[in-house]
């Protein structure tokens, strides 16, 4: 699993619904944000993002590849991917890394318009991945939002419509009865109900720090020895 460590959190294992790595029918997964067709709120359009309709995702990538390259209309009602939440076997996860950094060296070679921070790990990988060039389509798929191990909660927590929006909102989260964070299209007994990972909580700020403090228990286990994990999971 590839993440980013600074804003993402556990819940439970995020491997324990994926099965045998040897036996997997995907060997690449790539985390969707939300998007128009996951959007719990439909009417309202700015909770979502779709990268055909992402101001950044052109700014980001038109002025490398150019306009022929980066169609973005072709790309309508398709979904933002997360470069920050990547999931693999050994081989995706090779494949995956393979071609992203081998494009990375490729663009620091094409000008300061292919180079961070213009051109950036998010908007590349997109532009990869609607370009088919991690390959093998038949072993690589997306995981809709609201389901599977991780649930990107940035967007659903930022309502652009807000001029307060750095507080966070909670309107698009769903809970179980002891406050943990659910997966909203999983159903009741599915592995992955209670959202195994948390990704871009740091967007929460109006309800995740005290949601921290009432769930002390998934980070910390001040009764118990030092050197034992501190959750349960932690084999």
């Amino acid at each position: 699993m590839v993440i980013d460590t600074r804003d993402i959190f556990f819940q439970s294992n995020p491997f324990s619904s994926l099965g045998d790595p040897g036996q997997a029918e995907h060997d690449l997964l790539f985390v969707e944000e939300i998007a128009k067709y996951t959007n719990p709120k439909p009417e309202e359009v700015h909770r979502a993002v779709d990268i055909g309709e992402s101001r950044r995702y052109v700014s980001h990538v038109r002025p490398c590849y150019g306009p022929d390259a980066v169609r973005a209309h072709d790309l309508a009602d398709r979904p933002m991917l997360c470069s920050g939440t990547v999931i693999g076997t050994r081989d995706g996860i090779h494949r995956f890394l393979s071609v992203l950094v081998d494009e990375f060296r490729t663009n620091n070679g094409r000008g300061p318009q292919c180079r961070s921070p213009s051109t950036t790990d998010q908007w590349t990988m997109n532009h990869l991945y609607y370009s088919g060039r991690f390959g093998r389509m038949d072993r690589t798929r997306t995981v809709p939002w609201g389901t599977g191990p991780v649930l990107t909660v940035g967007k659903p927590c930022v309502d652009s419509s807000d001029k307060m929006k750095k507080t966070g909102k909670k309107d698009l989260m769903t809970f179980d009865g002891h406050g943990l964070v659910l997966n909203r299209y999983e159903p009741e007994g599915s592995p992955t109900r209670v959202a195994p990972a948390l990704h871009q909580w740091d967007r929460c700020a109006a309800w995740i720090n005290p949601w921290f403090e009432e769930h002390r228990g998934l980070y910390t286990r001040a009764d118990k020895a030092e050197d034992e994990p501190p959750v349960p999971w932690v084999g």
